[in-house]
């Protein structure tokens, strides 16, 4: 790559962390944490206690646009559950939360703007659906249906909406086919794809009544990924980085679109966004995110999947949330704006710090 290119690639990165760079400081099991008051200051928030008193809200005038917890990853952002990649911390009467989920979680839904130089608006989407071959992915035994069929399935009609609406598309796979991971982004790196999303489906068999929807992205560098949390898992943060971190915040982004649309699409129940170290997304040279849309170990949403009417649902809803993320970069970049995709506009307006309304994703014209 060229030294010029690379400066490019992480400039919004290096600004991006700007907004986190003057605030009160502290460091907590070799973490650095900013102050969180201080930094809703710097994004135009004001920070106010909440009940339980180890709870705070963010809020924009007298609307709340986020709440945090002492000792807990879990937010709620805009009305989304995210995760964070390290626990908010209570310190001396004061909140604090890591440099990295200021600068990577915060900044990017609050205020996009303040992420430096935006990536070009869409025009190449690369579609991966999960699986394939020689493997399943998860199985419902009851319903005797498996992954690899329906991420291909709902893929293929998300590709025919996203060619109607006027974009490029590369899909990973177009049949029953292995590609192993690393090839995934290496395909959509080739096609000179502007963001991936890799389609799969959720399970927790043999619970058969967990529903929802759930987003997963690549950890930034020193974070671990949300499995790891759990009892007994090993940190698994990385030193190094990879390809897709030089996107981090665009692919924070890119979720919450993508999250909004998809939760009203389904109304089945949010399970957030949640990082992982994702071998389909390592190598990526653009945004990405895996979207988890239903469960398929559910006995009711794995029924629903079973019809087409749901599948397309789910990718008139995906293809809502690439659209508003479009529209966001497009607001974002005036001077570079590209002749809008001609498709049928997205309804819900980019995110702002207020909630965002929440609208029924455009409909697909058919299967």
């Amino acid at each position: 790559m060229r030294p010029a290119a690379l400066i490019l690639l992480l400039l919004p990165a290096i600004l991006s962390a700007s907004e986190a760079a003057e605030l009160t400081s502290v460091r907590n099991k070799g973490i650095d944490y900013v102050a969180l008051d201080e930094g809703a200051a710097r994004l135009g928030l004001r920070l106010e206690r909440s009940i339980p008193p180890s709870t705070v809200m963010l809020k924009n005038g007298a609307q709340p646009v986020a709440r945090l917890a002492d000792r807990s990853r879990e937010t709620d952002i805009l009305g989304l559950r995210v995760f964070f990649g390290d626990p908010v911390i209570e310190r001396g009467g004061r909140f604090y939360v890591s440099r990295t989920d200021f600068t990577l979680r915060l900044v990017p839904r609050l205020r996009p703007e303040r992420c430096g130089t935006p990536p070009r608006p869409p025009r190449v989407i690369a579609i991966d659906p999960g699986h394939g071959g020689l493997d399943n992915g998860t199985e419902n035994p009851k319903l005797g249906t498996v992954e690899k069929t329906y991420t291909l399935d709902v893929s293929l009609r998300l590709k025919q909406l996203l060619e109607q609406a006027g974009y490029t598309v590369v899909m990973t796979r177009q049949s029953d086919a292995t590609v192993e991971k690393q090839f995934r982004s290496e395909i959509a790196n080739q096609a000179g794809a502007d963001l991936m999303v890799s389609v799969h489906f959720n399970s927790l068999y043999p619970n058969t009544r967990t529903t929802g929807v759930e987003l997963m992205l690549f950890p930034p560098k020193s974070q671990r990924s949300a499995d790891s949390w759990s009892p007994g898992k090993k940190d698994d943060h990385q030193d190094t980085g990879e390809p897709i971190n030089a996107f981090d915040a665009w692919n924070t982004v890119l979720a919450g679109s993508l999250h909004r649309r998809l939760l009203d699409a389904m109304r089945d129940g949010d399970r957030g966004e949640k990082f992982e170290h994702l071998g389909a997304l390592r190598g990526l040279r653009c945004p990405g995110v895996l979207v988890e849309p239903a469960f398929l170990s559910s006995d009711a949403e794995g029924a629903r999947l079973a019809t087409p009417a749901y599948r397309d649902q789910i990718a008139a809803a995906i293809l809502a949330g690439i659209q508003d993320y479009a529209g966001i970069l497009r607001r974002l970049s005036p001077a570079q704006v590209q002749p809008a995709p001609s498709g049928p506009p997205a309804q819900a307006s980019a995110p702002a710090p207020v909630p965002a309304a929440r609208s029924q994703p455009t409909r697909p014209a058919g299967p």
